[in-house]
């Protein structure tokens, strides 16, 4: 992301999402300027401790030409496969090798949808549908919602209905 994708001093914080970063063979390392698909262009509203942390980060950020949030120590765009693989390094110095960032995407889909609905946690992951939300972000719950006091009514009407 660069820094003018961010709004953090407004009274909501803001991230908007407006491309994607992409290593080519003889292009090198850029950063598209549309993201992966049309719904993906987005702006969400950060939540205070992702504000506090990029404000810090700001604080004492390098510039750089690419006017880059997190620039390599040059002041070039990261390589996706740079990432991953000090991802990997990290999930393994940790025993955290489960955690991964559809991990992190499930799970903030998952939070939305029980408190909210999947249509909104559809939109904040940038989804052209709730059903791929739905089928591959949201966690199914190990126990169904308990209904038994909705399901105890077939019993009390079927003990009115004996009466007669």
């Amino acid at each position: 992301m660069h820094w003018n994708d961010l709004d953090l001093d407004g009274d909501l914080p803001t991230l908007s999402v407006s491309g994607t970063i992409k290593t080519e063979t003889g292009k090198g390392t850029y950063r598209k300027a549309t993201p992966k698909t049309d719904t993906s262009r987005r702006t969400v509203v950060l939540p205070r401790f992702a504000a506090d942390l990029l404000r810090v980060r700001r604080e004492f950020a390098t510039p750089n030409e690419n006017d880059a949030v997190f620039a390599t120590r040059n002041g070039t765009w990261h390589q996706v496969v740079n990432i991953e693989r000090r991802w990997r390094q990290i999930r393994k110095d940790t025993g955290y090798e489960w955690v991964t960032p559809h991990t992190f995407r499930k799970t903030v889909a998952t939070l939305i949808s029980e408190a909210t609905t999947s249509e909104l946690a559809s939109r904040r992951l940038g989804h052209s549908s709730t059903q791929v939300t739905r089928d591959h972000y949201i966690a199914k719950p190990p126990v169904s919602a308990d209904l038994s006091e909705l399901l105890e009514r077939l019993a009390e009407n079927d003990d009115t209905n004996s009466d007669s």
